[in-house]
């Protein structure tokens, strides 16, 4: 190829590359300006059109306002019912340990009282401990007596008001104003007689507790008639089983003791029987004197209440070595023993009859039950067998008639 030729080849290329420059040139801004045109396009349809909803579901409710939390205020009105409820709570616990100091006082005070004339006539006052006092609860104490001539041993309880209990004084102090049953601090003393004398039954009270007394004891109300006596201050009755007993146990010394006694005493029960009554008859029943009264309101007098210890002492030596009575008089103790004893035994009797009877209810009851299980044929087979062995029974009655 020539010099010419090769100019003109090259110059043919240079021709078309640049034609074909200018050309990719121009195609690039057509493709621009459509991409331009399109954005425009697709942004004027989006502000056109409105948000998307969907066809089924209902129009979103409007905006609410923000709630801000508000912290409530407190206020003592609202409060009422619970300082109310905290301040009885602590008022009562309060009474509880006031109260229970007070019971706690009142015992102590009362054994110091009475206790140099108990440890002149025991030889041990209290438990083996030393105590003289055993507490039983906030308003119970218990003391306990012995080494003594005729004396197995004196249980005694103190029974004070309820002062621990708030509920308990004010349901009394209501009581208390429609009836005249109040309640008292009390002093009880029991003493086992190891000494033997004849049986009998006998008591002394105050005829505001007569009634109470008859009632709630098997010993006083079955064994004793109630009656009144010259001898004794107006407010006391005598209960015995015979007139012997009474003038027999009745003398001087005891009517003067008794005397000096009577503002606070409420009983005196000599008995070979027990309280309550009982279910079957008793046959080592311990013989018993037990006193009863109560204690004074003020502190100070509490010593005029050594009378009735010293009537404690004086009957427990002078029960047993005095009271033996003529023969008509034990026969009629024993006789009221025997009454009493066949009354039991007639309570046993019913009693065992009653649970026979129930038994043979229960069989028939049970017997029944089977039978109504049977079939038709079994229940009548049995009903056969039944009226077989009735006429049986009836045939050996009349063969025994004739």
């Amino acid at each position: 190829m020539n010099r010419k030729s090769r100019s003109n080849l090259l110059f043919v290329i240079f021709i078309i590359t640049l034609a074909l420059q200018c050309f990719m040139q121009i195609v690039v801004a057509d493709e621009w300006d459509d991409e331009d045109d399109n954005k425009f396009d697709s942004t004027e349809s989006v502000s056109a059109q409105p948000a998307f909803t969907p066809k089924s579901e209902p129009s979103p409710p409007p905006p609410q306002p923000l709630k801000m939390l508000v912290k409530p205020q407190i206020k003592l009105e609202d409060f009422y019912r619970e300082i109310l409820i905290i301040s009885l709570i602590v008022i009562y616990f309060i009474n509880y340990i006031i109260g229970k100091r007070t019971n706690e006082g009142i015992a102590k005070k009362w054994m110091e009282v009475q206790y140099r004339l108990f440890k002149d006539n025991f030889a041990q006052v209290g438990t083996d401990t030393g105590s003289a006092l055993i507490k039983d609860g906030p308003a119970d104490f218990l003391f306990y007596l012995t080494g003594r001539r005729n004396c197995k041993f004196v249980h005694g309880r103190i029974t004070l008001k309820p002062r621990h209990d708030l509920i308990q004084l004010v349901s009394n102090f209501v009581t208390s104003q429609f009836s005249s049953n109040n309640i008292t601090d009390t002093v009880t003393y029991q003493v086992h007689i190891d000494r033997d004398f004849d049986n009998f039954v006998f008591g002394i009270t105050s005829k505001d507790k007569a009634k109470k007394l008859r009632s709630s004891r098997y010993d006083l109300g079955d064994f004793t008639k109630q009656s009144n006596n010259k001898q004794l201050p107006d407010k006391m009755c005598v209960h015995s089983e015979s007139l012997e007993i009474t003038d027999t146990i009745l003398v001087n010394r005891v009517v003067e003791l008794i005397k000096s006694a009577a503002e606070y005493l409420n009983a005196i029960i000599i008995t070979d029987q027990p309280r309550l009554r009982p279910e079957k008859p008793v046959d080592d029943q311990p013989k018993l004197i037990i006193l009863m009264c109560d204690l004074p309101d003020s502190l100070s007098q509490f010593e005029k209440t050594l009378p009735i210890s010293e009537l404690l002492m004086y009957l427990i030596d002078f029960i047993p070595a005095e009271c033996t009575f003529r023969g008509d008089t034990k026969a009629k103790i024993t006789k009221n023993r025997e009454l009493a004893e066949r009354t039991i035994q007639k309570g046993l009797e019913g009693e065992r009859q009653e649970a026979i009877q129930q038994k043979k209810a229960d069989k028939k009851r049970a017997e029944a039950e089977r039978i109504a299980k049977l079939s038709p044929d079994e229940q009548r087979k049995y009903e056969e067998k039944e009226r077989k062995r009735e006429l049986k029974k009836k045939q050996k009655k009349l063969i025994k008639k004739v």
